[in-house]
């Protein structure tokens, strides 16, 4: 067996153990699978086309499909035509039936075209000058920012056994992490920073949200994040009812949740060491 044949067939049985554990991270190895590789057996493009369609991502499912058929067709793959050729009928019946009713034209008048135009102005002005914040910077100085708090000693750099050299956070575990977040509906927007031993998280959410709350959304998202690095590193136990999970005996925690970047918007700042069970918390009137 070539070498390139060995990868794809290692990656091949990662993904299909992955289903059974994390469908996203499993479907992110498919996808790579077929970025990189021509998959020589159909069950692995009839998995990929499962999870795409679950996901309502119809039209990658649709190009899978349609490389499957094209390839069986030339008795490259294995797999049966008329199988994949259902499923192709499937997909496109989804995509047409979700396709919104084309509104009927009519030509709008000049006096209509002009006040669209001056509205369209005015609101990029007032975006340019309102807009609720630009990028999602935490502030990793951790508890040494926050009254009554201590100060995070850190990991160097030439440390061998850094938490980022031992459990590395990669990208894959921050878009599942992501998409998690953004399945709630007072999440607006989300970053997650690895920097020196320290997660940076920052978190923006709708305006009403309290504090309680916030707290809340941080530890849905901590615990999406450590069973996303669970699932890729067998030593590291998931969260629980009652547990973030292993991940954090490692990194250092720095959380910031509010409805801007703003000081004045910030509702909860939070940090955790490692050597720590719970996250501190800054209190309200600090």
């Amino acid at each position: 067996m070539s070498e390139k044949m060995n990868e794809l067939f290692n990656l091949t049985q990662k993904a299909q153990k992955m289903e059974r554990i994390n469908e996203e991270l499993a479907l992110e190895l498919y996808l790579e699978i077929f970025r990189d590789y021509t998959p020589k057996i159909s069950k692995t493009y009839e998995s990929a086309i499962r999870l795409l369609e679950k996901r309502h991502r119809l039209q990658e499912a649709l190009n899978i499909c349609n490389t499957a058929i094209h390839l069986i067709k030339e008795d490259q793959i294995s797999g049966t035509l008329e199988k994949f050729e259902i499923i192709r009928s499937r997909l496109e019946k989804k995509i047409e039936s979700e396709k919104p009713p084309e509104p009927e034209k009519k030509p709008l008048p000049l006096k209509s075209i002009l006040i669209v135009l001056g509205l369209v102005v005015i609101m990029l002005l007032v975006f340019q000058f309102t807009k609720p914040y630009e990028d999602l910077n935490v502030n990793l100085e951790g508890k040494e920012a926050l009254e009554g708090g201590e100060s995070f000693v850190g990991t160097s750099k030439d440390d061998e056994n850094t938490p980022e050299s031992l459990y590395p956070i990669t990208d894959g575990m921050i878009q599942v992490t992501s998409n998690e977040a953004f399945k709630l509906y007072d999440v607006s927007d989300i970053s997650i920073t690895p920097q020196n031993g320290t997660i940076g998280l920052g978190i923006i959410v709708e305006p009403g949200t309290d504090a309680n709350r916030s707290k809340e959304i941080a530890a849905y998202v901590l615990k999406a994040l450590s069973g996303a690095a669970s699932a890729n590193y067998k030593e590291l136990n998931g969260p629980t009812k009652d547990s973030l999970g292993d991940l954090y005996n490692y990194y250092e925690l720095v959380i910031s949740i509010g409805t801007s970047t703003e000081a004045d918007d910030i509702i909860a700042r939070g940090s955790k060491n490692v050597d720590a069970s719970n996250i501190y918390w800054r209190k309200e009137t600090e």
